[in-house]
């Protein structure tokens, strides 16, 4: 949906500044719920839906509004109400039924029956996957998937007992392309991601399933730059870049990534030199990173080493799309990011924006998910036990009649 606002990597999700138009929902309800402290939980859920019938209203108008803009095929920034009210607001692909996930969320959590606590930040990050989920239910084709804290614990492997096993099987029976597109970037060799994934393809082999179903999985490396797909043998072969690199892909020359590279890895340096932190460089074939030898880093130190090496190459004005982030433990800058990653997919397997879904848990500003905004409809978890609650109900919302 949105584009976000702020920095810091989601563990237990700061509220300050963080997505900006999480913080605006929020603020509308919280004088609703000071209103209706004393009052019965059924007039408390009443205001509470008002408010997000206001923001689906909100939400279709900045979406018709953006259809006129782009038909028009106008310059400069189209303007809508919510713009005005959310600047930072982005394009959502889709619209929105926020009444209705509201609804089933108040069935699950009880957030109505709360006197004193109003609703939080997580709240409205669920309210808004569900309606996202909603909105999707009966016509995504294409879900990409984050890998640390999204399908698998960070920095672990996928295991065989793992209940997201059952849901990406189901998926992949129904029509639906599967594909894990992650940071860990590991050119012509599928051992990698075949060893970090072990207990997924452990599961299609235990299930049997078709070689039709199977070579519909994905695995999508250095955010961008290596394909693989699943073969009948439940092995992982090599895609040719050429044939799903974008056109902007294949504008990016050997010297010029080198180039931005060498920024990076500079700037990595300096940073580490100048805050006296246990972390070794590595440098990959498009991408350079810090990996941690001692104590790890904190939060902030993380978050200021990626935005000064964005900062750093981005001054050079190399015209190479680079992706700088916090991955929790260590920090990496890539050639190419989730974006073009994603549009990467779209475009070899023939998915529009509106027909893709993207699951992942870093969506600030210094998270590799937030890129994917622009590409496609997305789910914002926290961990891979939401990534198995968010499959679930979308396998239930699936199996509902009606639109």
């Amino acid at each position: 949906h949105h584009e976000g606002a702020g920095v810091g990597k989601i563990e237990g999700f700061p509220d300050k500044g963080r997505d900006s138009l999480i913080e605006f929902i929020k603020a509308l309800l919280l004088p609703t719920m000071v209103m209706y402290a004393k009052g019965e939980r059924k007039i408390r859920f009443e205001q509470y839906l008002g408010v997000f019938r206001s923001i689906e209203q909100l939400v279709d108008e900045h979406r018709e509004r953006y259809e006129l803009f782009i038909g028009k095929a106008q310059q400069g920034v189209f303007s809508s109400k919510l713009r005005e009210l959310v600047p930072e607001v982005g394009i959502f692909f889709t619209s929105l039924p926020l009444t209705k996930a509201f609804t089933i969320y108040d069935e699950q959590e009880a957030i109505t029956a709360r006197n004193f606590i109003p609703p939080s930040f997580n709240d409205i990050r669920h309210v808004l996957n569900i309606a996202q989920l909603f909105a999707l239910r009966k016509t995504v084709k294409l879900i990409t998937f984050d890998g640390d804290q999204t399908l698998y614990q960070d920095g672990g492997d996928f295991h065989p007992d793992s209940a997201l096993v059952v849901h990406l099987i189901s998926l992949l029976e129904k029509g639906v392309f599967v594909a894990l597109v992650t940071a860990a970037g590991y050119e012509n060799n599928p051992e990698k991601y075949e060893s970090r994934l072990s207990g997924l393809l452990a599961g299609f082999k235990a299930h049997n399933l078709s070689q039709a179903a199977a070579s519909r999985f994905f695995v999508l490396g250095g955010e961008c730059n290596f394909l693989y797909k699943c073969k009948a043998d439940y092995k992982l072969e090599v895609v040719r870049f050429e044939s799903f690199a974008t056109d902007e892909m294949l504008l990016w020359g050997s010297h010029q990534i080198v180039k931005v590279l060498d920024i990076a890895e500079a700037s990595l340096r300096n940073g580490v030199e100048e805050m006296n932190l246990n972390y070794q460089v590595l440098r990959k074939a498009r991408g350079v990173g810090l990996v941690c030898s001692g104590r790890s880093a904190d939060r902030e130190q993380l978050d200021e080493l990626a935005l000064r090496a964005k900062h750093d190459v981005n001054e050079a004005h190399l015209n190479i799309r680079v992706c700088a982030f916090n991955g929790g433990q260590d920090v990496w800058v890539d050639i190419g990011d989730k974006l073009v990653g994603v549009q990467a997919l779209q475009g070899y397997l023939q998915c529009k924006p509106e027909e893709t879904l993207h699951v992942g848990d870093q969506f600030l500003s210094t998270g590799n998910d937030i890129a994917t905004r622009r590409a496609c409809c997305t789910v914002w978890v926290s961990n891979p036990e939401e990534t198995d609650k968010v499959l679930s109900l979308l396998e239930e919302l699936s199996n509902l009649e009606g639109k």
